[in-house]
């Protein structure tokens, strides 16, 4: 069943930081997408994102293994919008990742329509979404 941006709704998950539970959220991201109307191949291309923002929400966002990392699916019209919050002090951590070799988020600007990341002193926020194709 294909739902309407105001037909999904907000949908949240919570996990800890533990890389063992990054299928947990590649899954709950591919639901949230097959529910929007995405194609199999933008489904991928979501877990794969997914995968690649909750890796480094743990590795350079996390304090401690307690942290958890939170994330969050809506739509906007033909555009599916996801964020992965972290609540560490890691300050500019994931993006001196970026420049110091660090391909994870350089990977998901390549699959995602749109990517943003916010730092401040209560965490980081990576917003990315994905356009509904028009058939």
């Amino acid at each position: 069943m294909l739902l309407t941006a105001s037909g999904l709704g907000v949908r949240d998950l919570s996990i800890p930081a533990d890389l063992a539970r990054i299928g947990e959220a590649r899954a709950w991201a591919a639901r949230a997408a097959e529910d929007f109307g995405l194609a199999e191949d933008e489904r991928f291309q979501i877990k794969l994102a997914m995968s690649e923002a909750v890796t480094n929400a743990i590795l350079h966002g996390s304090g401690s293994d307690g942290d958890a990392v939170e994330m969050k699916v809506r739509g906007e019209d033909d555009l599916l919008v996801f964020e992965v919050r972290d609540r560490g002090s890691n300050g500019n951590g994931q993006a001196e990742r970026i420049h110091d070799g660090g391909r994870g988020l350089e990977l998901v600007s390549l699959v995602m329509d749109e990517v943003e990341l916010n730092q401040g002193e209560q965490g980081s926020v990576l917003r990315f979404a994905k356009h509904r194709r028009v058939a």
